[in-house]
């Protein structure tokens, strides 16, 4: 056992016993979940990167509602599968300069049901930035899913299928 001390009498040390702990309230993490319902709408007319491409809100329980966007990175499309990475931010929706929560994920949207059907998606990534009431939740790490409905578009190039909506999306930290 080896014990380091500035001095013999420390009146700031709390006596301990065996088996005793010294907790600092201030280095206690919140709850090991939060789980927040995103609502999500595709933007046609985003300028990658500058723009976000999925605009919605996202509601916590005990947090409330806020604003949330996706800024598209990066991705392709490999077999039956879209694999693509972002950043999110989750904002404040009176004032959107205002972000509480953003970091990188990267996801995979299954295209096995051939769009315009439904698709499944998930994602992980981590929280890189969180301030106010979120502070607490830097450097977790973050899980999405949720289903991607589809619109069929007629273009002068033919006939598209582009992303819609997300309803009752999922997003967690952990």
């Amino acid at each position: 056992m080896l014990y380091i001390s500035c001095s013999d009498n420390n009146p700031s040390a709390p006596a301990l016993g065996q088996g005793d702990q010294i907790t600092n309230t201030l280095d206690k993490k919140p709850a090991p979940n939060l789980i927040g319902t995103m609502d999500l709408t595709f933007d046609l007319t985003a300028v990658v990167p500058d723009d976000p491409v999925w605009i919605g809100t996202i509601t916590f329980d005990g947090y409330g509602t806020y604003g949330i966007r996706f800024f598209h990175t990066g991705g392709e499309v490999r077999g039956q599968a879209n694999h693509f990475e972002e950043i999110f931010e989750i904002y404040d929706q009176t004032d959107p300069t205002i972000v509480y929560l953003s970091g990188p994920d990267a996801g995979v949207v299954a295209l096995a049901n051939k769009p315009p059907e439904d698709t499944k998606f998930m994602a992980n990534g981590e929280v890189e930035f969180a301030t106010g009431d979120f502070e607490g939740w830097m450097g977790r790490k973050t899980h999405m899913s949720g289903v991607v409905t589809w619109q069929v578009l007629n273009t002068p190039n033919g006939v598209v299928e582009v992303p819609s909506t997300v309803p009752d999306g999922t997003f967690r930290i952990n």
